[in-house]
């Protein structure tokens, strides 16, 4: 095991000097965890902190640890002892920085049996916050089939020169040409122009258009009620739509625009005047090349319309594993309401959250009584979960039990460690190397709380599950502690030959 010094557990910060810290990582373009030689648990981890500091960014880059044997399948390797597992993690959970131990709630189990292998406070609900997004995965995938695509369509409208642009699903559209290598950006509002432009050309139609949208597809609310202002105005949240382009996601301290679609609409009526077809100024006189410029809300006539142009999105496995790996809660929420709509559903709030439950109840055989789902993002105050219901989900997605879950995971679902996706910041001190490139996980945070819920393969082979959540975390650097000493779990994980 790691000793407490390594840890910092009750003890003197890691993060005490961060600014100094951080100024010296920057300068010298990270840590310094790549190029080790032995096995995870060998002396080489700790010999890894004399290391000489990378000179380039590809030096700076994590890299996995190199196998001691060629990886077959994880079942191969033995089930861990569960006394000897449970001792070896002990020192990492008991550490300060995760808060009141009541409130520390933590399960390991093996992922293609579901044995329980370590557990503290696993029934007991605690606020997950972003791992609730498996959960709401898991529903998803019975809602919609994982190669389902999001269309994007451009028809005709009441008259010649009206187009429609109707949403269907997808707000990850490029502002010009789709990329079909692509997830964010598979779909391209200006291959959308070219074709509706090559429609009213045949047409005859010499414009000048005007431009509408449908916003009917799964309509709803743009924010929920459960959501503070703050999440939004900051970015940490993006608004809910079936209609957005990819650049207008949301991100910290960059929020999404107030009407993702219209800037979707005003990106396709300034594309096709590029393909040559003149677009009238909307109602209050103002020309497209104007940022007051918006697009009519309309329904498309059904009887009378006629497909001008159409676009795909990725299929909804790569698209909901990119919003789980990025922790997206508006594109989680929005995907949640077109797979519950799809399932007979309904888009309300609390019709929404009760199907999730009734899908893990029904169709995952786990007990949801006594917890509680405030959204599908996590993000919302009151969603009450236990660690043990996670990670039933987890096991689901990884025993071959459910292979749309598994599909979704393994398309990067769960971030990698030190590489992709909410963890590519994480694992990156040398007590966690043993870990990088190993484990996956989605990741949870919001004030006071931290969690983490994925797989990792042990030194001997085989693969587990864990889900951890501290909910009562101080405040300032306690909570980059708090997330350390969750990857410090893991990491023991990985080396364990037990």
């Amino acid at each position: 095991m790691v000793s407490s010094g390594m840890r910092g557990a009750g003890g003197r910060s890691r993060y005490a000097v961060l600014p100094a810290v951080l100024l010296a990582l920057v300068a010298a373009g990270g840590p310094a965890v790549a190029g080790a030689a032995a096995p995870p648990g060998t002396a080489d981890d700790a010999a890894m902190t004399t290391a000489a500091p990378p000179t380039t960014r590809a030096e700076a880059l994590p890299r996995p640890l190199p196998l001691t044997r060629p990886l077959g399948q994880v079942a191969d390797g033995p089930e861990p002892d569960a006394a000897t597992l449970t001792e070896d993690i002990a020192d990492e959970l008991d550490t300060d920085w995760l808060g009141p131990a009541r409130r520390r709630a933590v399960t390991v189990r093996d992922a293609l049996t579901g044995d329980v292998l370590a557990a503290r406070n696993a029934d007991r609900p605690v606020t997950p916050a972003s791992t609730t997004k498996l959960l709401s995965a898991a529903a998803i995938v019975t809602g919609l089939p994982v190669e389902h695509t999001f269309t994007t369509r451009v028809v005709s409208g009441t008259s010649p020169e009206q187009l429609v642009l109707v949403a269907g699903g997808d707000m990850l559209l490029a502002r010009g040409e789709g990329d079909a290598d692509a997830v964010a950006g598979r779909a391209g509002v200006g291959d959308l122009a070219a074709q509706a432009a090559e429609a009213l050309q045949a047409r005859a139609v010499e414009g000048p258009v005007e431009v509408a949208l449908d916003l009917q597809h799964v309509a709803g609310p743009d924010t929920l009620s459960t959501w503070t202002d703050f999440w939004v105005s900051e970015g940490y949240t993006g608004r809910i739509v079936q209609l957005g382009l990819e650049e207008d996601r949301a991100l910290p301290q960059r929020p999404s625009p107030r009407d993702p679609a219209q800037e979707t609409a005003r990106a396709f009526a300034a594309a096709l005047e590029e393909h040559g077809v003149r677009v009238a100024d909307d109602p209050d006189g103002e020309a497209v090349d104007d940022p007051g410029w918006k697009a009519e809300e309309v329904q498309a006539p059904e009887q009378t319309e006629e497909v001008l142009a159409t676009v795909e999105s990725a299929p909804l496995r790569d698209v909901l594993a990119l919003a789980l790996a990025t922790s997206d809660n508006a594109m989680v929420e929005q995907l949640a309401r077109q797979a519950a709509v799809a399932a007979g559903g309904s888009v309300d709030e609390g019709a929404l959250t009760t199907w999730i439950a009734q899908t893990l109840e029904q169709d995952y055989g786990i007990d949801m009584t006594g917890l509680h789902l405030a959204d599908a993002s996590g993000l919302s105050g009151g969603t009450l979960l236990t660690v043990d219901v996670i990670a039933e989900v987890l096991v689901a997605g990884a025993d071959g039990s459910h292979p749309p879950l598994q599909s979704v995971l393994a398309a990067g679902g769960l971030p990698i460690a030190g590489y992709t996706g909410t963890l590519h910041d994480r694992f990156h001190l040398p007590v966690h190397a043993a870990a990088v490139g190993n484990a996956r996980a989605k990741t949870g945070s919001l004030p006071h709380v931290t969690s983490l819920a994925g797989t990792v393969v042990t030194r001997d082979g085989r693969l587990l599950v864990y889900a951890m959540t501290a909910d009562d975390i101080g405040e300032d650097g306690a909570v980059l502690e708090a997330r350390s000493s969750l990857d410090e779990v893991v990491a023991q994980l990985a080396r364990c030959g037990c």
